[in-house]
């Protein structure tokens, strides 16, 4: 059973070949816009573009055949941070709505005065 430093390795690993894969992706998804525009024909003959395109789905298929997509495993920075931030923001409204609600029931005791129940529903 490999231990804690060689599954972190392999998955530094995979994060630097999966980064790369996503490269070639932006660069292929680059290409069909250019293509799909008609500005390539601004920047290159059509020979070199299409060469430029053969290159890039090459490059695509052996970096996808070296980490294929894992929509688990395959967050870019962006996604993570935008994720663990969403976390963060559920977690302080939590916070929030527990704060609240502890300073209404502290309200109530106080506009009580000092009355008490014979018996307390929540000592249930």
């Amino acid at each position: 059973m490999p231990n804690f430093d060689q599954k972190s390795a392999s998955n530094a690993g995979r994060s630097v070949v999966v980064r790369w894969r996503i490269l070639a992706q932006q660069r292929m998804d680059h290409l069909i816009e250019l293509y799909q525009s008609g500005r390539w024909k601004l920047y290159h003959k059509e020979t070199e573009f299409l060469a430029m395109v053969q290159e890039s789905r090459a490059a695509l298929k052996v970096w996808e055949q070296l980490a294929p997509p894992d929509p688990v495993l395959d967050k870019t920075v962006e996604v993570a941070l935008a994720q663990d931030q969403d976390h963060v923001e559920e977690h302080a409204e939590e916070k929030i709505e527990a704060q609240v609600a502890s300073e209404a029931l502290a309200q109530l005791d106080a506009l009580l005065g000092g009355v008490a129940a014979e018996h307390d529903p929540r000592e249930s």
